[in-house]
């Protein structure tokens, strides 16, 4: 499927309370091509507004567009094969793996408070793994967390699993997808252990500061798409 290479314009149409997105006047489609129809305005218009911005179609970064192409190409014809996937990196979350270093691990933990908290009010305690050794999920768990994700609408599952594919926790995206996280508690448990580790060169802090603003901007995204979608 061609995608536009550049945007000159773009325009909003409604038909039946559903609302497409036009790019250069025609309709936007996703790269399996599927039309970009949403039952928000809001989110319609902010997908449009974004792609003006942009001035480009870039499917490596993070948009408004890029969750939505996700959402439809992806997840949901696959609702089920989707929460399988999830469940399957609960083991590797990272806020189950500390460090060996204890002043490390101490910040760590602190930075992760919400998550821990969050699993832990759904099912048994939760195992927090020994440094080069796997976490024994309890199957209580696991169903539990099963039964949230299968009422969720598609676009929390996707905000999820993009949470799950590139921030490494099922605990944040369930979360982030539930609005049940702040942006900057978000940002400081996906911080926490790149920040202990910052050197204090001058090009080292200025390295550290983009990390915080990059991560800070994929939260926001995360969470505006799930507004903007409910």
């Amino acid at each position: 499927m061609k995608l536009p290479e550049a945007i000159d314009t773009t325009d909003i149409r409604a038909s039946d309370g559903v609302y497409a997105v036009m790019v250069n006047n025609a309709p936007l489609l996703t790269p399996k091509g599927h039309p970009v129809h949403v039952a928000s305005w809001e989110l319609a218009n902010a997908i449009a507004d974004e792609l003006m911005a942009e001035g480009i179609l870039d499917l490596q970064r993070l948009t408004l567009y890029s969750l939505y192409a996700t959402q439809r190409d992806f997840i949901e014809d696959r609702i089920e094969a989707t929460i399988g996937a999830i469940l399957q990196h609960l083991p590797g979350d990272f806020a189950l793996h500390p460090d060996a270093d204890p002043a490390l691990a101490a910040k760590q933990l602190a930075a992760w408070a919400p998550l821990l908290t969050f699993l832990r009010n759904i099912g048994p305690e939760v195992p927090v793994a020994r440094p080069l050794q796997e976490v024994q999920i309890p199957w209580e768990l696991t169903e539990a967390l099963r039964m949230q994700l299968l009422t969720m609408h598609p676009a929390q599952l996707t905000v999820v699993m993009q949470a799950v594919s590139n921030l490494g926790s099922v605990s944040l995206g369930l979360m982030l997808a539930q609005l049940a996280i702040e942006e900057d508690r978000a940002v400081a448990a996906l911080t926490a252990t790149a920040s202990h580790m910052a050197g204090r060169s001058a090009d080292e802090r200025e390295q550290q500061a983009l990390f915080v603003a990059e991560t800070h901007r994929v939260v926001r995204r995360l969470l505006r798409y799930v507004r903007l979608s409910s």
